[in-house]
């Protein structure tokens, strides 16, 4: 495809309007001496509460390390419900709770 080259002018707050076809596009803004090349880049928005897992390389890892272990079928094993029942039992004898009952109600 042939390259398009037309002249626009900047408004007096220093904006381009580039038209309808670009509009919502990123663009890096490339200075090459008294001249300004705009180039067209992919941009990924992400919401602000995941941003920091991008900035933190170590949790990202940790994350990605996860999520391949799922895809292979690798899960940790759970905790032992019923020593765990046990323990409560003998810690706070006559004090039985079923399952799916907690204290709080």
């Amino acid at each position: 495809m042939a390259p398009v080259e037309r002249i626009v002018k900047a408004d007096q707050a220093g904006r381009l309007n580039l038209g309808r076809k670009l509009a919502g596009r990123s663009y890096r803004v490339v200075e090459r001496g008294t001249s300004f090349v705009l180039e067209h880049v992919e941009t990924v928005h992400v919401p602000a509460e995941e941003a920091w897992l991008y900035r933190n390389a170590q949790a990202l890892a940790s994350v990605q390390r996860g999520l391949q272990q799922v895809a292979a079928g690798e899960f940790a094993t759970g905790p032992d419900l019923d020593a765990a029942r046990e323990l409560a039992a003998t810690a706070f004898p006559g004090e039985e709770v079923q399952d799916g009952e907690t204290d709080a109600g």
